[in-house]
């Protein structure tokens, strides 16, 4: 068993910290104060360092703020409390400097602190640590006990657990009909035997021999011929990353102002993909912590924003594997400017490996003997799939109902799949997690298509919010998919809330409710878009028939 040289700052398991306002205390205090709590030097940062560096992780970190014992708490420290709230760290640990300037003053420390954690307090954090600088002096501080906390933050500064196998692909070589796989391994530990996968190609094999070429660097073989890609991760087959082509992230921002659309590079802890900012999701000011109501993200601001990039990729996530979660977006074309460093989230979106990973074999399929032109002739039409996409309570189940009868009425062989009535049966065994939400828009996908072959014209009506499960509907129905979104803004659609979804969603009752606490992706071109906040439904109907008559008749 080979374990992997853990000596990035991405890379590692053991504890790191970023010092936030260093500038205040004595360097020599507080490189004291991070040693006795159990991080090394090269594991203590400061603040500019840190969120500068390209896929560093800063969830991954402890936070330690360093109060002035003679000014009391100002802008600056508030501003501390919200950033460690807004990227999601660890229990900020608190050291007051400064202290022989106050005479080591208890009374004065108790003060300072008390008001410091009515900051905290006020931002949902709770200190893991306080106390005074220089740290471990009984001699100057004889007042001050609270070894117990130190202790534990000492322990908790390690980790307890070994971290999943990661390696980063470098190069393949033939060698002799088989080929060897060099990689550069970021976390875990890899042996003779192991059954491993490979991401995003989904390749599965199992390891024949393991060589550590220098120190981080490895070389496998395996026991069938395997040829990776530069750039793929190697992992143990029961705990690989996720595969994706959408995910949030929240960072601190460097650049000029970038907005919805903009390109931008992305560097995540195993490669650089060109990508786009999908959506601009929140836009947090960085001296007053306020929400800025724009879509243009200005430099030195707090964003929360959803990236979409150009293909599948292999990537960690802060709620799976926090230290390899972080991200850097750069300047598309040369990769050079930064523009942004933060971490990846995956809330809302699912992980579409299974999308991508087959179980069937030994299948092949058969010819049938009526052709899909055989049908069409039959019926008067094509075979199609009118996927009707749009938030809850913009009318997609209303206008699918409509238009069936419309249809049927003018000699169409016409059904409709509706999201309840789907849920009812063929996906009652799933719920409303992305996860679930994917592998729904999966199986109705599946089923618009044999609809189709079959010549009918359906009407799926789901609100399959993620652009990427609509795109694999339309890779699946091959030919003859409309994409139509049923448009209407999120006040209108809670205006009506014809039953009564919003209003609990609103108060907490429905987790992950499209609009409100989970994501809407609105198409990029559908094929129509009918806008119901702006028409009645008779001309919604009378515009979706018209549209079914230029397209499908033969």
């Amino acid at each position: 068993m080979v374990s992997a040289a853990l000596h990035s700052n991405r890379g590692t398991t053991n504890g790191q910290c970023v010092v936030l306002g260093g500038e205040r205390g004595d360097p020599e205090h507080i490189a004291s104060a991070t040693a006795q709590m159990g991080f090394a030097a090269a594991q203590a940062f400061d603040a500019d360092q840190w969120f500068r560096t390209p896929c560093s992780s800063p969830a991954h970190v402890t936070p330690i703020i360093i109060l002035d014992a003679t000014e009391g708490i100002g802008d600056q420290d508030r501003h501390f409390a919200r950033l460690v709230k807004f990227l999601d760290l660890t229990a900020p640990v608190v050291l007051v400097a400064n202290m022989a300037l106050i005479g080591y003053e208890q009374e004065q420390f108790e003060l300072v602190q008390e008001e410091f954690k009515d900051v905290l307090s006020a931002a949902n954090l709770v200190p893991s640590f306080f106390g005074p600088l220089p740290l471990g002096r009984p001699d100057l501080t004889p007042w001050w006990q609270d070894e117990g906390s130190l202790d534990t933050l000492r322990t908790s500064s390690v980790a307890s657990t070994s971290p999943p196998l990661r390696m980063k692909v470098i190069s393949s070589t033939n060698d002799d009909g088989g080929w060897i796989v060099t990689g550069a391994t970021i976390s875990g530990a890899i042996g003779t035997g192991d059954e491993i996968l490979c991401s995003p190609s989904n390749q599965r094999s199992v390891v024949a021999s393991v060589e550590e070429t220098e120190k981080g660097v490895l070389q496998l073989t395996f026991d069938t011929p395997h040829f990776a890609e530069p750039g793929e991760v190697v992992s143990h087959q029961e705990e690989p990353p996720i595969e994706t082509d959408v995910f949030r992230i929240k960072a601190i921002w460097y650049a000029d102002q970038r907005t919805q659309g903009d390109r931008v590079l992305v560097e995540t802890s195993y490669g650089r993909t060109q990508g786009a900012i999908q959506s601009v999701e929140q836009i947090l000011s960085p001296s007053t912590f306020k929400t800025a109501h724009d879509t243009e993200i200005a430099n030195g601001a707090l964003v929360e924003i959803v990236v979409r990039v150009d293909k599948v990729i292999a990537l960690d996530h802060i709620g799976n594997l926090p230290f390899a979660a972080g991200v850097s977006l750069l300047e598309p074309s040369e990769g050079s400017g930064l523009l942004a460093t933060g971490y990846i989230s995956m809330e809302g979106y699912a992980d579409q490996r299974h999308l991508f990973a087959s179980k069937a074999i030994n299948t092949t399929p058969i010819e049938f003997s009526v052709g899909e032109s055989d049908r069409s002739a039959r019926n008067g039409h094509e075979g199609g799939v009118l996927w009707f996409t749009g938030l809850s309570g913009a009318g997609k189940s209303t206008l699918a109902v409509a238009l069936e009868a419309r249809l049927f009425e003018k000699g169409y062989q016409v059904f409709v799949l509706d999201g309840d009535n789907v849920r009812q049966g063929l996906t009652s065994n799933l719920g409303f997690s992305p996860d679930d939400r994917s592998e729904n828009i999966r199986r109705v996908g599946e089923v618009a298509a044999l609809f189709r072959q079959a010549g009918v014209i359906v009407i799926s009506s789901f609100i399959s919010p993620y652009r990427s499960d609509r795109d694999r509907a339309r890779h699946a129905a091959y030919s003859s998919f409309h994409e139509v979104y049923i448009k209407a803004d999120i006040e209108t659609c809670i205006g009506r809330d014809p039953k009564g979804l919003y209003e609990r969603a609103l108060k907490g009752e429905i987790p992950e409710f499209t609009g409100i606490s989970a994501p809407y992706e609105a198409p990029d071109a559908p094929e129509l878009v009918v806008d119901t906040g702006a028409e009645t439904i008779e001309a919604c109907v009378e515009k979706l028939v018209n549209y079914v008559d230029r397209n499908f008749r033969v």
